[in-house]
């Protein structure tokens, strides 16, 4: 709370917590701020992400077991597959940090870039509706990257002849997922 208040003042968006922050902890954090400056609201929307584990516990950095972008990225791993293995897992969902977790999003984003490296393809119209949406409801982003897997499936196994389908279908995971294809 006097991290956010320091920084943010009162009043802004989103603050965010770890599932293991069960209520009331983000509602008490408010009421101290409320009080404090007698300002309503802290925040207008309280979410909280799953916990990640590795080898069965919490991925916490007081037990020391963490994998880090840093590491991943100086192992040679491609930006755009770490975040593919972020993206795989609902953000309010508490999931396990696996070797094939990566490797899944290495694989899905080479059938990603084969799929709009083609010079026309299928519409994409449907495809950035359906994106939208699922990150609409709740940012639910597992639903978002299904639908970019069926597009690119259909895609890769006949294509159209729409010249600014793949062109599309890249510049919205990039804008949408933030995933440069």
């Amino acid at each position: 709370m006097a991290i956010a208040l320091d920084h943010l003042g009162m009043g802004f968006d989103v603050q965010g917590g770890g599932s293991d922050l069960a209520f009331p902890h983000h509602e008490m954090g408010a009421s101290h701020a409320q009080a404090l400056t007698g300002e309503y609201p802290f925040a207008r929307a309280y979410v909280h992400a799953g916990m990640v584990g590795l080898d069965g516990e919490k991925m916490s950095k007081s037990k020391g077991n963490l994998v880090f972008v840093s590491a991943l990225r100086r192992d040679g791993v491609d930006p755009a597959a770490i975040r593919l293995a972020l993206l795989a897992h609902h953000y309010r969902s508490d999931w396990e940090w696996t070797d094939q977790v990566l490797a899944d999003a290495v694989e899905r984003l080479a059938r990603w870039r084969a799929a709009v490296s083609r010079p026309d393809g299928l519409s994409a119209d449907a495809l950035v509706d359906e994106v939208r949406a699922a990150l609409a409801d709740d940012l639910d982003s597992p639903a978002a990257l299904a639908a970019v897997d069926r597009w690119a499936a259909r895609q890769t196994s006949g294509g159209g002849t729409d010249e600014g389908a793949p062109g599309l279908v890249s510049r919205t995971v990039d804008a949408l997922l933030g995933v440069a294809l």
